[in-house]
């Protein structure tokens, strides 16, 4: 079974052009009609909550068909229309989103969190007038928090979007079932008018190794493999890559009102901060995804025991060498 039915490569200069493209009937006619039935049948099975969610909708984690390439298909084919790196491709979302019967025909706009470098919507039941709002040629900052509404939170008035895009341009899509649409959500202001009763699955994609939920299907591997790393005694640790964390949020300075005094922090989804030393801060900074542990080493002083508390810690995995 397919997912797509269309040639990415049709519409990547569009993407490229514009930065959005809707592709009327773009889901292959059986993964649709496999979309219908698993909200008909497993919806509230897989809710999802935390934080993290919200909105006048209910969410529910998807799970492909094992008839399904996934992940392939679905990197292959964004990576090719949005012309983003295939190798670090991840997936950082996969939500079936049913808007509640009360939505707001007019909420605000929002972007999405910081690791949706890409969103894709594949609409599943839309309501007649129901029309999905997008804002792609003005104010296209990227949202660098992983709850969205922390970014309307951290704005000004003047800059909320309802203020900020009264005269913007706006596209309206008038989408339909079986069909595809994909825009950079975390740089884009966008909403759904007329939302309830709606239903689509988002895929929130990026190429730069961000996962903070853990719903790509091999961060919880990665994770394994790293921690199996850290328990090795086969010499090979110094030959290993240290990268940031699928899950790590944000590496943070923090002053307090003593000028002198500051609290340096790794902020990995779902648990406790991490207190840094000044050393481990500069060395999270540091890692680029190719050097080996050996490596930095090489550079300075010692790091394998800084690499490892991080790595136990969360805020590093460990991989081979590519």
């Amino acid at each position: 079974m397919k997912i797509f039915d269309f040639d990415p490569n049709d519409y990547s200069d569009r993407y490229a052009a514009v930065g959005w493209v809707h592709i009327p009937g773009g889901l292959n006619s059986e993964f649709l009609a496999y979309l219908q039935e698993y909200v008909h049948q497993r919806l509230r099975e897989n809710r999802v909550e935390g934080v993290a969610i919200g909105g006048t909708k209910e969410q529910a984690l998807f799970e492909f068909p094992e008839q399904v390439d996934f992940p392939g298909e679905l990197f292959d084919v964004v990576a090719s229309l949005c012309r983003l790196k295939r190798e670090t491709m991840t997936l950082s979302e996969r939500h079936i989103k049913a808007y509640d019967d009360d939505a707001p025909a007019e909420p605000p706009a929002h972007k999405d969190r910081f690791a949706s470098q890409v969103s894709i919507g594949l609409s599943i039941d839309i309501p007649a007038g129901s029309r999905l709002v997008l804002y792609p040629s003005e104010h296209r900052e990227t949202n660098p928090f992983n709850i969205s509404a922390a970014l309307r939170e951290s704005l000004d008035p003047e800059q909320l979007p309802e203020n900020l895009l009264r005269s913007a341009r706006a596209e309206v899509i008038d989408d339909g079932p079986g069909d595809v649409v994909m825009f950079p959500g975390s740089g884009m202001w966008h909403y759904r008018r007329n939302a309830a009763a709606a239903v689509n699955l988002y895929l929130k994609l990026n190429d730069f190794d961000s996962d903070p939920l853990g719903e790509d299907p091999s961060t919880p591997s990665r994770r394994s493999q790293t921690l199996d790393s850290l328990s090795a005694a086969d010499g090979s640790f110094g030959a290993l890559v240290p990268v940031l964390s699928r899950r790590l949020d944000s590496i943070t300075r923090q002053y307090t009102r003593e000028r002198d005094l500051e609290v340096l922090q790794a902020h990995v989804w779902e648990q406790a901060p991490v207190g840094l030393e000044p050393r481990e801060f500069v060395l999270l900074r540091a890692v680029d995804g190719r050097a080996t542990v050996q490596d930095l080493t090489e550079n300075g002083e010692d790091v394998e025991a800084s690499v490892r508390r991080l790595a136990e810690r969360g805020a590093l995995d460990l991989v081979k060498p590519a």
